[in-house]
């Protein structure tokens, strides 16, 4: 058995046009940088108050971006990215020779290269050039050889790629390739063929539209499945991959369809024919008068429409949402792992606070750091966060045409991911204070802890009494095959009765850090992954502890530090990198790993644990 990509030189029907790729165009407002906006000193107008007006995303407005007071600097490169944050953070950033083949001078297993390397924070060895280049040449690889590779079709006599590190990411980026990738497009009009067949046929089909009327009133009524909303399948149905067997041509299935969701790039189906309106958020084809005539039907109507020949099988808004997400965590997830850092979803839904107010944000995926004990790993327990992951499925912004309007809710989306993964660094060391801890609703009995209950429970309570009263006989405990007791099933009263407090919103596995802060400075520097289309963007946020406590409670501090610009966050971004581009992924990595490398880097309060030997080991 083999897999095979459908052929992008067959003629098909074709299928949506392409969406323009295009980005939100911000005009932020200018911020008060010298003193608190004079909105925050009243309640009614201050920034918890804003967000308390918002019923739906129309609602979200340029006044609500000013309420927040940020500084906005678009369009930074990764120096001047980096050049902002305290202790020399731009030798973290890889040279350009690394993207070259290590020497053997550089190799770590000579006996010349015996010099101290620095350790992570999390007690690990720093990665090296040689882990470096092994991660970034995969992404050098052109997308039409990886794409081979993947569905073993060999190109040319190129031999097969190795995919190790990014495998998962070039599986992704197939998937994004059937919606987005427009490099082999090609849109034929019709054969001059069609035309003499129509005409030269059109008494026949005129007889045959009239019976098919007649047929289709009688199947509709007998059969609900051949309703004139569904075709059934043809040969021009579009594909990704199919399995094939090695049996002739007369006894293979036709092309087949695949159902589009699910991380893996290849989709199998039990049934050799699948119709095409399975197909994630693409139209059906057009409505036929009967399925008697269907494939004269779907022949003529290819034929007067044109064909296609290409990568895609839909559009950008068609493409599912979970695609872009796979698709850029196994991006980032091999950086990751080379300093000791996994990806995973928040556990408890993931909310930020404004006053009483918990408002729901998206995050994708997080990067956590893994504790050094084993027995806290094995249990589960993370730390951080490091920095978030952000992908958002709008797509063609400017075609409502309020491009302004779009922009400022796409930037109050990424904000309120930026102010969640603040305000969960800025845990570090305090313990969560539940909903209704201290309230006399949360310690008093419900009715004063009296006998009986509500009204009309007396006569219960009565017969309850004489029943506790009466000798109990022995009963036989019931056990589980393994000879535990069998847990009792709380029932609904008994946990209305519970007196507690709220649930949790604080993940109790979660050892909350500000994970590669200055110890030395106040603010905190809070990064983020955001995703569009099919590019990345790298996002920080410079903020100030007297900010989160502001929005968090919904009060100013009583003692104004001398820094003015504590009220005035500072938001700075790369450009869009394109995740089809090998300059832009190569250069995105660059980047990302120099982020991970800033923040992952040994705090220095113990400066025996910053430099080891080569071939000293002190991974947990």
């Amino acid at each position: 058995m083999s897999y095979t990509p459908h052929d992008t030189q067959k003629a098909r029907s074709p299928p949506s046009r392409p969406i323009p790729v295009t980005f939100p165009c911000l005009r932020p407002p200018v911020p008060s940088s010298t003193s608190p906006p004079s909105s925050w000193e009243e309640p009614s107008t201050g920034v918890i108050a804003q967000f308390l007006r918002l019923k739906k995303p129309s609602d979200v407005t340029n006044d609500t971006l000013a309420s927040l007071n940020i500084t906005f600097q678009h369009d930074c490169d990764f120096d001047a990215l980096l050049s902002s944050l305290p202790g020399n953070a731009q030798v973290h950033l890889p040279p350009r020779t690394w993207l070259d083949p290590p020497t053997k001078e550089q190799s770590p297993l000579t006996d010349s290269s015996r010099v101290p390397l620095p350790l992570l924070s999390n007690g690990r060895k720093a990665p090296e050039q040689r882990d470096f280049y092994t991660r970034i040449r995969e992404l050098s690889f052109t997308n039409s050889d990886a794409f081979s590779t993947l569905t073993r079709k060999g190109n040319g006599s190129q031999a097969p790629l190795r995919l190790a590190h990014f495998r998962k990411f070039w599986e992704g980026l197939d998937n994004l390739a059937y919606y987005w990738d427009t490099s082999l497009d090609v849109y034929s009009p019709p054969p001059d063929d069609a035309s003499t067949e129509t005409s030269s046929g059109a008494q026949t089909n005129e007889a045959c539209r009239r019976d098919s009327t007649a047929d289709a009133t009688v199947s509709e009524s007998k059969d609900p499945s051949s309703k004139s909303g569904l075709e059934s399948p043809t040969d021009n149905e579009p594909r990704k991959k199919v399995k094939t067997a090695a049996t002739s041509d007369q006894h293979l299935p036709k092309e087949t369809s695949i159902n589009g969701f699910g991380s893996a790039p290849i989709a199998l189906q039990t049934s050799p024919y699948i119709p095409s309106h399975v197909l994630p958020a693409r139209s059906a084809p057009p409505k036929v008068p009967s399925t008697a005539h269907v494939e004269n039907h779907a022949h003529s109507f290819d034929s007067a429409n044109g064909s296609y020949s290409g990568y895609r099988i839909g559009n950008g808004a068609e493409m599912p949402d979970q695609y872009r997400i796979d698709c850029v965590k196994a991006f980032i997830e091999p950086i990751a792992w080379a300093f000791g850092v996994t990806l995973s979803p928040h556990r408890r839904p993931p909310v930020l606070t404004l006053g009483h107010v918990r408002f729901p944000v998206r995050m994708s995926s997080v990067a956590w750091r893994g504790p050094q004990d084993r027995a806290k790993a094995r249990q589960g327990w993370m730390e951080g966060p490091v920095l978030g992951i952000q992908c958002r499925a709008d797509v063609d912004f400017g075609k409502s045409g309020n491009l302004e309007a779009e922009s400022v809710l796409d930037s109050v989306r990424e904000l309120g991911g930026l102010l969640l993964l603040a305000q969960e660094r800025a845990r570090e060391g305090q313990v969560e204070k539940r909903a209704g801890d201290g309230k006399w609703w949360t310690t008093k009995e419900r009715w004063g802890g009296g006998p009986g209950g509500e009204v009309g429970e007396a006569a219960e309570a009565t017969s309850r009494g004489v029943k506790d009263t009466a000798a109990k006989p022995d009963e036989t405990i019931e056990r589980n095959r393994d000879g535990s007791k069998v847990r009792r099933k709380v029932t609904p009263l008994e946990v209305w009765k519970t007196l507690k407090s709220g649930n949790p919103l604080w993940d109790p596995k979660v050892a909350y850090e500000a994970i590669g802060k200055d110890k030395s400075s106040a603010y905190d520097d809070v990064f983020m992954i955001s995703s569009l289309n099919h590019h990345i963007s790298v996002i920080k946020l410079h903020i100030h502890p007297l900010y989160l406590q502001y929005i968090t409670e919904g009060k100013l501090p009583n003692n104004l530090p001398a820094d003015t610009d504590w009220c005035s966050p500072k938001l700075q971004r790369t450009r869009w990198f394109d995740l089809f581009s090998i300059e832009d992924r190569t250069e995105a990595m660059r980047g990302v790993w120099a982020v991970m490398s800033y923040l992952m880097r040994a705090n220095g309060e113990n400066p025996e644990n910053l430099v080891t030997p080569v071939g000293v080991n002190k991974r947990p």
